[in-house]
């Protein structure tokens, strides 16, 4: 009888314990203003926000919550919360403007590592986010350019620029490097004499394992540069050759654009 009633006190102690709480605030993404009224959905539950945006959703301890934000004149938005605590805050925001979305990882630039509880945010804007247990982000933003950059204790990375059509989704991983080491980035655009972007061109650090290629508007990104002086060495299949000497300053971006030659026949 004794060991019934302690079986029975346990399992009561451990639900109450997984009970948790995440108190939701909902923002407007464009004017900052908090939104009152917004729905939230988490599973079959749906609540509304108050006049300071703010709602309570239920939830449990050590599970993810998809909740499902939307109100009349707004692009309605997903998102997942992971509820490690029994208390538990977050901040959502809703565009009048169909947002666009960066998505990707945060990863240790030197071993590849993907780094979880990173945060994520837009300069200049309030939208902030962290990455996920597998190093995993997703932040929607305003229309327009915007800059993007991560950060951790210990670790220090590179802002990027984004510019994509709203409603699109870009994915961009954000290498991070231990503020122990002195490493910089090289970064530009690659062409081709008298036919524009050079797409797929190879760029590479002599000496190194570093290097890329360029993307479909023939940018490139070199990341993770010792800090000293470097050549870098451009191909493209019917180009000439380019080299280029540039001195990789300690956390800085360097511009560098390069317009390739016709090989001689």
């Amino acid at each position: 009888m004794r060991r019934t009633v302690l079986s029975v006190i346990l399992v009561a102690t451990c639900l109450l314990a997984a009970e948790a709480k995440l108190r939701l605030r909902v923002r407007d993404g464009d004017t900052g203003r908090w939104l009152a009224g917004a729905e939230v959905k988490a599973g079959e539950l749906a609540l509304f926000t108050d006049a300071d945006g703010a709602c309570v959703v239920p939830a449990v301890a050590g599970r993810r919550l998809i909740l499902r934000l939307s109100k009349d004149g707004f692009f309605p938005a997903t998102d997942t919360a992971s509820v490690a605590a029994s208390d538990v805050r977050l901040v959502l925001r809703l565009y009048r403007a169909q947002p666009r979305t960066a998505t990707g990882f945060v990863k240790d630039g030197a071993t590849g590592r993907r780094l979880p509880r990173a945060l994520v945010r837009i300069v200049g804007d309030a939208a902030t986010t962290r990455t996920d247990s597998t190093g995993m982000y997703a932040i929607p933003f305003p229309p327009g350019d915007r800059e993007l950059i991560a950060g951790l204790p210990g670790f220090r990375g590179f802002i990027r620029h984004l510019s994509v059509p709203a409603g699109d989704t870009l994915s961009v991983d954000l290498p991070l490097y231990d503020t122990s080491l002195a490493v910089g980035e090289v970064a530009g655009r690659v062409e081709v004499e008298g036919l524009g972007a050079a797409i797929g061109a190879n760029v590479t650090v002599e000496g190194t394992q570093l290097g890329t290629a360029s993307n479909r508007d023939g940018d490139y990104i070199v990341t993770g540069i010792p800090a000293a002086r470097h050549r870098l060495i451009f191909t493209y299949a019917g180009w000439k050759k380019a080299m280029r000497v540039v001195n990789v300053e300690p956390w800085e971006s360097l511009t560098l654009n390069v317009c390739m030659e016709p090989a001689k026949p």
